[in-house]
């Protein structure tokens, strides 16, 4: 099976190119963008496995892109990132939500698992839909 092609979304220079590339060495095809607006714009002529967006960025956080993105494609699965390590109020669209804090092998496995449940929706069919606040760890 080929690696998924990852929209990733971060209004921040080098935090969106590092995570560009350390998505690009675990084998994925990788887009990055500087807004929720740009995404919107990309996802409109371009298919995407997976939606992988900052929370904090000016014009339109993670949750307002998330949602819209869930208006228009039901079934994308989007991950929200953030260094805020608190759950937003409305983080309930999201497939996903992980702490920057948590490094980047809570990244990559969070991104595994919910591209695994989206291609076998079997796996999570009988263990019932987990929203991202179960998938969320407190990092303390």
């Amino acid at each position: 099976m080929t690696k998924a092609t990852i929209l990733c979304v971060d209004d921040e220079d080098i935090p969106r190119t590092l995570r560009k590339l350390v998505l690009q060495k675990q084998g994925y095809e990788v887009v990055a963008v500087g807004s929720g607006k740009e995404a919107l714009a990309i996802l409109a002529t371009r298919h995407f496995d997976l939606v992988l967006t900052d929370q904090m960025m000016p014009g339109m956080m993670g949750t307002d892109l998330t949602r819209q993105v869930k208006l228009t494609s039901p079934s994308m699965p989007v991950v929200i990132i953030s260094g805020v390590n608190e759950l937003p109020a409305d983080a309930s669209y999201a497939d996903r939500f992980i702490s920057k804090i948590e490094g980047p092998e809570a990244l990559f496995s969070g991104i595994a698992e919910v591209l695994s449940n989206h291609r076998h929706p079997e796996r999570t069919a009988n263990n019932g839909s987990a929203g991202p606040a179960e998938h969320y760890r407190e990092c303390s």
